[in-house]
């Protein structure tokens, strides 16, 4: 699939594609909620869109992945002779031969190959992309050792709960989505169509053939590359320029802000606005995408205050109406204000 068939195409994507397309458009990560009933449904889902619709190698971590640094590290890396091996191949494939290796074992170490228990060098490579369910519950230490492997992996966490990630984390999580239930599971539902239709089939030749259809569909690394250039040089005018500007200064000023309103979610609301502008067929950023950056550049940001700490009650407001004011207060209805509010260019 080309650039310009991806673009004339591109309503037919669900919302999971859009994300991870986003994502790895922006090389960053991705926190996506659901239900607490669905997040083993979403789960499957992505796998299914990053090796199917992307060509991407991939692992579904679970909760017991997260005990410990040492098999987190282990839960996430390539077997051997599973990766490629030229930059120069154009599978889309070979993105993961462009990735240097962790040091899995020490954060602090600057050395990104480490020594195996035999004394050889451990030359194995991370997945392309980390599906980590629920790792907002990981341990801390655990998440400090992601910090490092993230800026250089594809990462997404799907999750039911509520729970940030550490603070530094959460801060390099490029985007999130909350994926309703009624959207359904687009890739799922084929691959199950396709084997209920095809019941004179075997297991393997129902599944091969709905990979034979995937595969004309298959989003390659060139494209993402065409469109992350496409993007970078969508142009933003004056007027936009500040309109961004000013949701940034309403968001940090908002009543019931306590923070998260951070200098790298500055630089990554100003590029996922101009990501978004290929994408709706433009080669510059309007409002409505700067409204719709906001809504997924923001939400796991914002820190709604505890009562104590919202800045009203420094000049003489009553605890007790502080605490009913934020008590339904959300990261969401806070964006939405700030876009109600904050003066539109024509």
């Amino acid at each position: 699939m080309d650039v310009q068939n991806l673009l004339d195409n591109i309503q037919e994507l669900s919302d999971l594609e859009l994300g991870v397309l986003l994502s790895l458009i922006a090389q960053g990560h991705c926190l996506m909620t659901t239900e607490d009933d669905l997040v083993d449904d979403l789960a499957n889902e992505l796998s299914l869109i990053v090796s199917e619709r992307f060509g991407l190698s991939y692992v579904v971590l679970e909760p017991d992945d997260f005990d410990s640094i040492d098999r987190f590290g282990e839960s996430i890396l390539e077997e051997r002779g599973t990766q490629f091996t030229s930059e120069d191949d154009p599978q889309p494939g070979s993105l993961r031969a462009r990735l240097t290796n962790i040091d899995i074992r020490s954060v602090s170490k600057s050395v990104r190959r480490s020594s195996r228990d035999d004394g050889r060098l451990d030359d194995r490579m991370i997945k392309n992309v980390v599906i980590a369910k629920g790792f907002n519950f990981a341990d801390e230490y655990v998440q400090i050792q992601a910090i490092e492997i993230i800026n250089n992996k594809r990462f997404l966490s799907p999750s039911s709960k509520d729970i940030r990630l550490i603070p530094h984390l959460n801060d390099d999580v490029f985007i999130s989505h909350y994926h309703l239930a009624e959207h359904g599971f687009a890739n799922l539902e084929e691959l199950d169509h396709s084997v209920v239709s095809d019941g004179s089939s075997g297991p393997s030749k129902q599944r091969s053939s709905w990979e034979s259809t995937q595969r004309s569909r298959l989003i390659s690394k060139g494209v993402i590359d065409e469109i992350r250039s496409l993007g970078e040089a969508a142009a933003i005018t004056p007027e936009v320029r500040r309109y961004l500007q000013d949701i940034i200064t309403f968001l940090r000023l908002e009543r019931g802000v306590d923070g998260g309103i951070t200098p790298r979610a500055t630089t990554q609301f100003v590029a996922l606005a101009q990501y978004l502008a290929p994408l709706h067929g433009i080669d510059f950023v309007t409002p409505s995408l700067v409204m719709l950056a906001a809504r997924k550049v923001y939400p796991h940001r914002v820190i709604i205050a505890e009562p104590a700490r919202e800045r009203s009650t420094q000049y003489g407001s009553e605890p007790g109406a502080v605490a009913e004011l934020l008590q339904d207060l959300t990261p969401e209805l806070v964006i939405e204000e700030v876009l109600n509010t904050v003066q539109c260019p024509i």
